[in-house]
């Protein structure tokens, strides 16, 4: 679809027809390929499809959905409605709800409008909307779908359209009948008698987010028979990974070189730190801790979350700073989420999804012990992930944080700085003490190994993702007790900032 062609509904209404014998010579082949392709897909797992389906009311919308299910295996396919949002929604990022229902690779969602639910009904709606925040909400959905696609997710999606005069007659029909009148809604006769300012909005969106990895395919709803076909072709080749263009491969801008030295200062290989008495530090921690619960009870917290992603190398002191956090909290109140290896269900999905699962509601905190920027670091560094996937997922964090902040979450980011010698210090005291034996295996000398390799990623990561919305905070973490402290200080200053 050309984003140059201002007419493109309308120019889609061809008024093509299948016969009834057309129709029943065509449909069992493209059947046939379509449980072939489905079959394919369930075998190889290498790739999932999410489709999205839009359409003006009386389209056949609900038909070409429940035809489709007809037509493949149902077992591996999760059709999704989406309704305004309800309590647990309006308290997570816009796009949590989708995140949520994001199919594994091998399966096929039917999203009802999809991401598009709620751009659709606010634009319709509005009698003039803020330029600014259109733009925002076409590039998240623009982003969203770069990603999916990248990630293995067929994005398909379909507009259905018919004529006003058509639509009307449908609509009346329906409302006649005491069988289907509860199928047109009040929104449905709104939609219909605006039908030319509806129609403008489709067009707009469709023009704006129709992209090379994730085109719209305009179908003509006028004859049933004929947009059943036409849908059953479309899905087929986004199963079969026709519709989406070659992707340019991502380049990644470095760190200016003044900067990438600027880091590397930060993240000391031998390098004492600051340190603090015992006596002092008894002292502080009482007023930290005392502070952050105070700020976790006022009223305005209840209106925003708290993100926290603490990452450094092992043995950096991530567990203890995060149980002097909690020692302040609720347990009510707060998650810590420890991330290790992806489950092979977590692997079957895009990489942001299983951190998508954990954000909390408002007035709660997730604590990450370590977090997305695995996919920067040790994926990076051990090869488990290729270089496309972790040169372009310093752009996906960023946006991914960036929807956070812009729901008011606050994102706290840490990364716990200990120098060489004293890594191998605290693994040979944790190997000595029976109580902390299990905190080293094998995975942290291997990880050793590749100290210089893990300090590069570190700073290539903190160049690149240290933004206004999520700042990172670097913490000298040879000494436990002062990084506690600048840990609980730094969160304090970031609630507080944003509470005002």
């Amino acid at each position: 679809m050309s984003a140059a062609n201002h007419r493109v509904l309308h120019e889609a209404l061809t008024g093509r027809r299948l016969t009834k014998l057309e129709y029943g010579h065509e449909l069992p082949k493209l059947q046939d390929r379509l449980l072939d392709a489905q079959f394919e897909l369930r075998k190889q797992r290498t790739r999932a499809v999410a489709v999205i389906v839009t359409g003006i009311p009386g389209a056949g919308r609900s038909e070409v959905v429940n035809e489709l299910l007809n037509w493949l295996d149902p077992k591996f396919v999760t059709v999704y409605g989406f309704r305004p949002p309800n309590e647990v929604e309006r308290q997570r990022p816009p796009l949590w709800r989708y995140w949520r229902v994001m199919p594994p690779k091998g399966r096929i969602a039917i999203l009802h409008a999809g991401w598009y639910e709620e751009f659709l009904a606010d634009s319709v709606r509005a009698t003039e909307r803020d330029s600014v925040v259109v733009k925002r909400e076409v590039e998240r959905i623009r982003r969203l779908e770069r990603m999916l696609v990248a990630d293995g997710v067929a994005v398909v999606k379909i507009h259905l359209h018919v004529s006003p005069e058509l639509q009307a007659r449908r609509l009346r029909r329906l409302a006649r009948d005491k069988a289907t009148r509860w199928r047109v809604t009040a929104e449905d006769r709104w939609m219909a008698r605006h039908y030319a300012r509806v129609e403008r909005v489709f067009e707009h969106c469709l023009e704006q987010t129709d992209q090379r990895p994730a085109p719209w395919r305009v179908v003509d709803g006028t004859d049933r028979q004929h947009r059943a076909y036409e849908v059953g072709k479309v899905l087929l080749a986004g199963i079969d990974g026709r519709l989406a263009g070659e992707e340019r491969p991502v380049r990644v801008k470095r760190p200016a070189a003044a900067r990438q030295r600027a880091l590397r200062k930060l993240l000391p290989t031998n390098h004492p730190g600051p340190r603090v008495a015992e006596e002092e530090y008894d002292r502080e921690l009482e007023v930290l801790q005392g502070r952050l619960a105070l700020l976790s009870r006022k009223r305005r917290f209840a209106k925003a979350s708290v993100v926290v992603a603490l990452e450094g190398m092992d043995a950096s002191g991530k567990g203890g700073a995060i149980r002097r956090i909690t020692a302040a909290l609720d347990a009510r109140q707060y998650r810590v989420v420890p991330i290790s290896a992806p489950t092979p269900d977590e692997l079957a999905r895009p990489y942001l999804w299983r951190f998508w699962f954990q954000l909390p509601p408002r007035g709660n905190y997730t604590i990450f012990d370590r977090s997305w920027y695995g996919r920067v670091l040790v994926e990076r560094v051990r090869g488990l992930a290729a270089p496309a996937d972790w040169q372009r997922a310093y752009e996906e964090i960023n946006e991914f944080e960036r929807e956070l902040a812009e729901h008011g979450v606050i994102v706290a980011k840490f990364w716990m700085s200990v120098s060489k010698d004293e890594q191998v210090a605290r693994f040979a005291e944790r190997d000595r003490n029976p109580l902390k034996r299990f905190k080293v295996d094998p995975e942290d000398w291997l990880n050793r190994k590749s100290w210089d390799p893990y300090q590069e990623a570190a700073a290539d990561m903190l160049a690149l993702t240290h933004t206004s919305h999520a700042p990172w905070t670097v913490v000298p973490a040879d000494d436990k007790r002062w990084a506690r402290l600048a840990v609980l200080r730094s969160l304090c200053d970031r609630i507080e900032a944003r509470l005002g």
